[in-house]
């Protein structure tokens, strides 16, 4: 790694993953009889070791055939997991990462290996080898989360916001994040409200293709890091973010300082029945809070010019310091952004589930899984059918974000909010 730090692509790593892949595919293409006799040729060998003191039966052969097919598949996929761990490491790609990255390239080539075999003479697609080929890779890819963390990158100073995958973000810790918040609320003269974004995998994935969020993600007063694999990424290419931030987190330590600061809140989003709710139980807790109210769209309101002004008067109507919009992502955030000149709050929270949450209308996952990241694992089990094809197709693509900007990434650590042409002359004056 040179002296800056900023370690640069190495593809020459990627070879020894790429030669093992050649090797298993060329032993998933042998018809069964070859396999068979390959096996059955090992088994042999070893017994024949024995100088003749070891006679097994047919059916002990048999089941010592198994047993070395299934140490083959422990070899290959061990061999295959060792070298993605290898050309991650050499690719400036650690800790939780890189046990994906070994994960999922191993689970691919053995579902297209199991795939395969289905048309192969003689040769059958079993699951049971596929489970054996994970168990290997997963028992290494925990092996290399209990290494060493790598250090963090050197940089001459801390920054704030800095460029993050295809975003930005604020590096701030969860008090921070707060006081940054009631600073907004307090401030007298405001030509527009301040706008909060809490950045997850679902957000940076959107980003990609929705010209108009990131937009807004350009014009946020305050970014902070809601996603877990976020922190992830961030520790895995040794360039840290200081704490997670989540909107759920955030409402009731905004409502404990609004109480203490005399600041007033609005609820917008969710329905009128979990609104009252969490009114009643934000104000019993928090003694002193000001909540003005809230106010519960008809669905797709934002397709009706009437409805959208019927929802303005209610907001501004009311007076508050602080809109808390509870619509969904992104469909909170742009509603924001469209009426941002119009709606005279100091600060805007588009915050999610988070009055859900207040109102005991939705649990949130037990401590301990949010503590390894597992709270997204908790609301699928608790709406499976709506959450499936985003946890477990749609937010798959964050891995690949994750290469595509991981130049950005690691240049918004150590530089902050740099341009290209910035990025290239700091790093040719550090050569």
């Amino acid at each position: 790694m040179k002296e800056r730090n900023r370690q640069e692509w190495n593809i020459v790593s990627c070879i020894p993953a790429i030669l093992v892949i050649v090797v298993i595919i060329y032993f998933c293409l042998q018809p069964g009889d070859v396999s068979d006799s390959t096996s059955a040729g090992v088994g042999s060998s070893l017994v024949s070791l024995a100088g003749g003191r070891l006679v097994l039966s047919k059916a002990q052969m048999e089941t010592l055939n198994s047993i070395l097919r299934i140490l083959a598949h422990f070899m290959e996929y061990g061999a295959l997991a060792v070298c993605m761990a290898w050309a991650s490491t050499r690719n400036g790609i650690r800790r939780q990462l890189r046990a994906v990255y070994m994960c999922g390239c191993c689970f691919f080539v053995s579902l297209a290996d199991e795939f395969v075999q289905i048309f192969v003479p003689g040769r059958y697609g079993d699951p049971r080898d596929m489970a054996v080929d994970m168990l290997a890779v997963v028992l290494l890819a925990g092996l290399t989360l209990k290494l060493r963390k790598t250090c963090v990158l050197s940089r001459e100073k801390e920054v704030i916001r800095r460029d993050f995958l295809n975003a930005q973000i604020d590096d701030l810790s969860f008090e921070e994040a707060v006081d940054r918040i009631m600073i907004f609320a307090g401030e007298e003269e405001q030509e527009r409200p301040r706008l909060l974004v809490t950045p997850n995998a679902d957000h940076i994935i959107k980003l990609e293709k929705d010209a108009e969020f990131a937009a807004l993600y350009r014009e946020a007063d305050l970014i902070t890091t809601d996603g877990t694999p976020l922190l992830w990424i961030a520790d895995s290419f040794n360039c840290p973010i200081k704490e997670r931030v989540t909107g759920s987190d955030l409402l009731p330590a905004v409502c404990e300082r609004a109480a203490k600061e005399g600041r007033s809140i609005f609820f917008f989003g969710a329905s009128e029945e979990v609104i009252r709710m969490a009114t009643e139980k934000l104000c019993e807790k928090f003694e002193g809070l000001k909540i003005k109210g809230g106010y519960a769209p008809p669905m797709r309101f934002e397709n009706d010019p009437e409805e959208i002004e019927r929802a303005l008067e209610r907001i501004n109507a009311a007076e508050a310091d602080i809109l808390v919009v509870g619509l969904g992502s992104p469909k909170s955030e742009k509603f924001i952004q469209r009426n941002r000149e119009r709606l005279k709050v100091k600060v805007a929270l588009p915050i999610g589930a988070a009055i859900a949450f207040a109102a005991g209308n939705a649990k949130r996952a037990p401590e301990w899984m949010r503590r390894m990241g597992l709270e997204w694992f908790y609301r699928f089990l608790q709406e499976p059918g709506r959450l499936f094809k985003r946890y477990f197709v749609e937010d798959m693509q964050i891995f690949f974000l994750a290469l595509k900007y991981r130049n950005r990434t690691v240049d918004g650590y150590l530089y902050g909010e740099a341009d290209l042409f910035e990025v290239a002359q700091k790093q040719e004056g550090g050569e």
